[in-house]
């Protein structure tokens, strides 16, 4: 079999000697924490995406160059279950191994060491998160995921939300740590990039263009099409059909702004965050309310630079014309019931976020004991992370970006029917949020 070629990753124009530095000190920092183990666990999150298994794979190949004497493992703890994520797994990382969540804490016991890619310590979609093991102690963690403010940290912690993916982050260390890379590897990264931005389309840097622009040269484009049009099985398209049928398309009225008091009581909570990190669920609960009620008011320029979950700057000087303030698009709600596997909410709400005049979908599924809850929003300044978070509260757990968001509830002890109640419950308090009022709502098969 004919080896394929590698190429060390040129760095980005403009890169300059401090920022080099500065990445060489990290990976630096990584490897010597990695030497210092025997048989390291490379995780990523539950249901990994592109993005996590591309990631793992870059991570498990530097280290194999420059930490060559510790076993790597790559590890997960859920469901590689669309269709796509499913066929790259088994092209890139086919040695990858599902850990029992149930006997997590038991089968991770064989590892020394523990790193994360695509999540960090206090994101709840991981197997630690399930487990005693200290948060502390995790080696690494390599996100761009918003982190919550929390003083839980890995030993090297490089979150930055403002990168697409991390991918793009991983790029940038092979770049860096001058580790060649095949194609195949330079496949997995670019459909990671691509997958989590949108071909570039969505929440996107110059780091991630650099990554993706380099990066297709070395495509293999047939290991591409594969992953990209992989055929699926019938049962797809019934569940497609089930899920259309379960959509409701819902008008929104934008919600009425919070009083003073609410803005005062947010930055209070704030300030106290940013010291101590979140005292309570209910604290930040009760954060998160207020700051996305501020967001969505009419006339309002979004929160203050503080509540922001991406660090950037809100607009402020634009007003929103009386039209665009009355209605600012539609919602898709659709109900899956019981999913064949967790990640199908999420395949359904990036298909109905294609609909003309939708800004924004709510999918809401159950798989096994747990609500499933997949948000996409238009608005690039939308929060649908802070919105999931809200919904799930206290009983659950949530993240997300701007634009795309996910989260779960816990329904432990619930009978089938329970759940679905449960399910249903969610609807009106996600459309008392978007502002869509007593809005009755139309079938989507039967809107005109």
């Amino acid at each position: 079999m004919e080896e394929s070629p590698t190429m060390v990753l040129p760095l980005p124009d403009g890169y300059g000697a401090r920022r080099r530095n500065a990445t060489e000190r990290r990976v630096q920092q990584i490897v010597e924490l990695v030497e210092e183990t025997r048989h390291l666990l490379v995780l990523m999150h539950n249901d990994p995406d592109p993005d996590a298994i591309a990631s793992a794979r870059a991570m498990e190949e530097m280290l194999r160059i420059h930490a060559p004497r510790t076993r790597v493992t790559l590890g997960h703890g859920g469901i590689i279950g669309r269709a796509e994520n499913r066929t790259m797994a088994d092209e890139i990382v086919p040695h990858k191994v599902r850990i029992s969540q149930r006997a997590a804490a038991e089968e991770m016991s064989v590892y020394d060491g523990v790193m994360l890619v695509d999540t960090q310590p206090v994101a709840a979609n991981h197997l630690l998160w399930s487990t005693d093991y200290p948060g502390e102690e995790v080696l690494a963690a390599i996100d761009h995921h918003p982190p919550r403010r929390s003083q839980l940290r890995a030993k090297v912690h490089d979150v930055r939300p403002d990168v697409g993916a991390s991918s793009t982050l991983l790029c940038e260390y092979l770049a860096v740590a001058e580790v060649p890379i095949d194609t195949r590897l330079a496949t997995a990264l670019f459909y990671g990039i691509k997958s989590d931005t949108l071909g570039l389309s969505r929440h996107t840097s110059a780091l991630d263009i650099w990554a993706y622009s380099t990066l297709r040269h070395l495509v293999e484009t047939d290991l591409l099409n594969r992953i990209e049009h992989v055929q699926v099985a019938r049962t797809y398209f019934r569940s497609i059909s089930d899920a259309l049928a379960n959509t409701t398309i819902y008008t929104v009225s934008m919600p009425s702004a919070v009083d003073e008091e609410d803005e005062e009581e947010a930055e209070e909570i704030l300030e106290e965050d940013d010291a101590d990190g979140y005292r309570s669920d209910l604290e930040r609960f009760d954060l998160d309310i207020i700051a996305l009620s501020r967001m969505l008011a009419p006339g309002s320029p979004g929160p203050p630079t503080g509540l922001q979950d991406e660090g950037e700057d809100a607009d402020g000087g634009d007003e929103e014309s009386e039209e665009e303030s009355e209605r600012a698009g539609d919602i898709a709600v659709s109900l899956l019931f019981d999913m064949p596997r967790p990640d199908m909410a999420a395949e359904v709400a990036d298909l109905l976020m294609r609909m003309e005049n939708v800004a924004w979908v709510v999918c809401l599924g159950i798989f096994q004991d747990q609500g499933v809850m997949s948000v996409r929003a238009a608005d690039s300044n939308a929060r649908a992370g802070r919105l999931v978070r809200i919904i799930a509260g206290r009983n659950g757990s949530a993240g997300g970006h701007n634009t795309m968001a996910g989260g779960r509830i816990h329904l432990p002890d619930k009978t089938p029917a329970e759940r679905i109640a449960e399910l249903h419950a969610l609807v009106p308090r996600f459309l008392k949020e978007l502002g869509a009022g007593d809005d009755m709502g139309v079938a989507l098969l039967e809107a005109e």
